[in-house]
């Protein structure tokens, strides 16, 4: 009988002591140089090439990533990791966030990025599924279709029509998933990338307002970068393209700024199919604050004015509103 105790405990001092250096070899592993751990595997050193030359440098994978020790959930979400590297052919094209990993980093953004998150969740741009799939006005005029999803809910795992249950009435419109409505539709990941090639300055929140608009507008690898939902891919916002608007007579294009901030304004803020000023959620200035670059007057994250120019998406003289 003694001698089955001893054997037990013999086993259970085994088990013990290997899941001690189990843990103590992993929490090692995750305090070395990233480019001899994380930076070996294939699919990730594009991302750590990218994170070398960022302003995140300073900033350890685990830091944005977490561990497996953390919670259950992410212990399966990295063994999941593993087993994938090892079972199918993936490459970093293949990596992809889904909904509650965008979430998830947005809340580590926002340990740092105090103020930023603060002004996020001032403004409309925190606006939840509830806020706006349920809004019954909008909905008469507009049934909810895939491409709302472009702009609210770009990391949204399914479709339209696994969101929400569109029989009946607008009335009758309801969201599945309870748990949806108070996500928010669009997270810090949308206008961001993290893993992007950016300039190692002064950190963004040490800078004064005047010098973050000049940087923001002139800056060829700017920080933001637009979340493409039909690519599952990061476009910065230095590539996008210019979008060519017709003013009410057809004949003389709209002059528009082109600064990168603008332009990722204007994805989302876009014209109708007819390219017109004004149409659809166009919110281009026009008349004297023409070719004015939304960033002037907005604070990028609230939406709040920081200027005294109320009028700019009024109409103005020769300008059609339609």
């Amino acid at each position: 009988m003694k001698n089955k105790k001893k054997q037990t405990i013999y086993t259970f001092s085994i088990i013990a002591g290997l899941f001690v250096l189990a843990a103590a070899s992993y929490t090692t592993w995750n305090k070395l140089d990233p480019g001899y751990t994380c930076a070996l595997c294939h699919e990730v050193r594009p991302a750590h090439t990218l994170w070398e030359r960022s302003a995140h440098a300073s900033v350890t994978c685990t830091e944005c990533h977490g561990t497996a020790l953390e919670s259950l959930a992410s212990a399966k979400e990295k063994l999941h990791m593993i087993t994938t590297h090892f079972k199918e052919k993936k490459t970093f094209e293949d990596i992809h966030l889904g909904e509650q990993q965008s979430l998830a980093i947005a809340a580590r953004c926002a340990e740092c990025h105090q103020a930023e998150h603060a002004a996020w969740q001032a403004g409309a741009h925190s606006a939840t599924y509830k806020d706006i799939y349920m809004d019954e006005e909008h909905n008469r005029l507009e049934r909810p279709y895939w491409d709302c999803l472009r702009c609210h809910g770009m990391f949204y795992d399914g479709d339209i029509g696994q969101l929400m249950n569109l029989d009946g009435s607008p009335a009758e419109w309801h969201l599945k998933d309870k748990k949806q409505e108070d996500l928010p539709t669009i997270t810090c990941l949308a206008c961001h990338q993290v893993h992007h090639e950016q300039e190692q300055n002064t950190p963004y929140h040490q800078l004064s307002e005047e010098t973050r608009t000049t940087l923001a507008g002139k800056s060829k690898t700017p920080s933001t970068a637009l979340y493409m939902r039909a690519d599952k891919r990061h476009m910065p916002a230095s590539m996008l393209l210019e979008i060519t608007l017709a003013s009410a007579d057809t004949l003389n294009p709209a002059q528009t700024v082109a600064d990168p901030n603008t332009l990722l304004c204007m994805q989302c803020h876009a014209p109708g199919n007819t390219k017109h000023l004004h149409s659809g959620d166009d919110m281009t200035p026009t008349g004297k604050f023409e070719g004015m670059s939304c960033i002037t007057c907005h604070d990028p994250h609230s939406n709040r004015l920081k200027t005294t120019h109320k009028n700019v998406h009024k109409k103005q003289s020769g300008i059609s509103m339609n």
